[in-house]
């Protein structure tokens, strides 16, 4: 009886773990960030995207029919605006599955975020909040659109 129960359980794991969803092949760092900002000032935040061997993932614009374009943003409430994205040169090749050119980076990116604290910001240690929305896909395989959220650490000052 104890055997029974313990071979439904490792089958009962196993089922469960194959349907789990896939970890994302990326894996996302603050790699420049002020220690300090003052209430209105302008700064930006460089975050870098390790992209596990075999897999890619697509750059801030894509074509329409395309695939799922990178897309930046701050959470709601968050002490800061962001103004604008920046990226590296991606790499851009007619793509066989969705039949138009796509750009796209491999191994590891950055992309620099341009912002704003707001002018009310309360002064002292406050988070951003980075979300990073993505497709990644490798040579036989898309995952489905993934976010991360990054947290940044900020002291404002008056």
């Amino acid at each position: 009886m104890t055997r029974s129960i313990l071979v439904l359980l490792t089958v009962c794991f196993a089922v469960r773990n194959a349907h789990a969803a896939p970890k994302p092949p990326v894996h996302w760092s603050v790699k420049a960030a002020p220690a300090s900002v003052k209430a209105g000032g302008r700064f930006q935040v460089v975050l870098q995207g390790a992209i596990e061997p075999g897999w890619h993932l697509y750059a801030l614009q894509e074509p329409e029919g395309g695939p799922v374009a990178t897309e930046v943003a701050l959470a709601e409430g968050d002490p800061a605006d962001l103004l604008r994205v920046e990226q590296l040169q991606p790499t851009i090749v007619p793509d066989p599955v969705f039949q138009v050119p796509t750009a796209y980076f491999a191994g590891i990116t950055a992309f620099t975020l341009k912002l704003q604290t707001d002018r009310s910001a309360v002064a002292g240690p406050q988070t951003l909040h980075v979300l990073v929305r993505y497709q990644s896909c490798n040579d036989r395989m898309c995952l489905p659109p993934h976010t991360d959220t990054i947290e940044v650490p900020l002291k404002v000052t008056r």
